[in-house]
């Protein structure tokens, strides 16, 4: 069976152009920010300078992912890209905590904005940059964990430049410098938010656990429920990557079947690939009557199946 993949040449070189825009946008927020005294563009800075790291990794990981498989590294490098994202997932918890800090001396040492169109132009000019990425990314962010880090990782900035934009000019108004420690605060949460949602996937995956969108019972019921199935036992299921899913499972057949055994395994395959995204199945045959006592070793049904 052909296994699905996706072109990671292309992810990589809209990469390197999504972190070559947001070294810049960097710059240049930490420069307003520093001059204008305005911390919730500085923390914006903060946001897009770990943004900048954790698309490095996210090159990184296409890179490593895109490596052949070897004798060693029977599967290849696959989970290199896991490895990353779950890197920049923890880098966002530590930007988020120190954004939290100094939100938190701000409110205690309220500071005024200065220079408010030199921090207005270079949030604008953030969030075009963001806006950008976004759409550079868009296309790929459903392929892999680490693609969905790196396009999170621009969503989120761009949010926070709106943010950011907007609570410039309600201080600027009003005068209520309060609403730039609000912000600030609210930019950390987000990325905590975020961190948390990949640093649990990429956790998962590690740990070899069934990927959130599969149901166990369900896909041991339809290939119980493939014609001339009589049992299915030692089932387990895994990701091999953030984007390929792996299964293993033995399967019993009356002693009359066994001979067609190839054509029931390239049946079930099909049918777990089209139902389930499953695209790596390894099959045992085994002929009626086998125990086991593994408690995911099904002997026993109550399905009501006719043999």
């Amino acid at each position: 069976m052909a296994h699905q993949h996706f072109d990671k040449h292309i992810s990589g070189k809209k990469l390197f152009w999504v972190i070559v825009l947001n070294a810049i946008i960097t710059i240049a927020e930490f420069i307003g920010g520093i001059i204008s005294g305005y911390l919730a563009l500085i923390a914006d800075a903060i946001h897009n300078l770990s943004d900048v790291a954790a698309l490095c990794l996210a090159w990184l990981g296409v890179k490593g992912a895109a490596m052949p498989v070897t004798k060693k590294s029977t599967y290849g490098y696959k989970r290199i890209e896991v490895m990353t994202a779950l890197i920049s997932g923890v880098s966002l918890v530590v930007i988020s905590i120190f954004i939290f800090k100094e939100a938190y001396n701000r409110f205690l040492n309220p500071k005024p904005i200065s220079d408010p169109w030199l921090f207005l132009t270079i949030a604008v000019i953030g969030l075009l940059g963001n806006v950008f990425s976004i759409l550079l990314l868009q296309k790929d962010k459903g392929k892999s964990l680490n693609m969905k880090a790196a396009f999170l990782h621009m969503a989120y900035d761009a949010l926070s430049s709106v943010a950011v934009i907007i609570g410039g000019i309600i201080i600027l108004v009003s005068g209520l410098y309060i609403i730039d420690v609000i912000l600030s605060t609210l930019i950390a949460v987000m990325i905590l938010w975020s961190s948390y949602m990949v640093i649990k996937e990429a956790v998962f995956i590690f740990m070899e656990a069934v990927p959130f969108d599969i149901d166990f019972d369900e896909v041991m019921d339809t290939i119980y429920n493939i014609p001339r199935v009589k049992d299915v036992h030692d089932l387990h299921i895994w990701s091999l990557s953030s984007h390929e899913i792996a299964l293993s499972c033995h399967i019993c057949l009356e002693e009359k079947d066994y001979q067609q055994g190839p054509e029931i395994i390239d049946q079930i395959n099909e049918v777990l690939l089209d139902k389930f995204h499953i695209d790596h199945g390894t099959i045992q045959l085994e002929k009626e009557g086998c125990s086991r006592s593994n408690v995911l070793c099904y002997n026993e049904h109550d399905h009501g199946k006719q043999s």
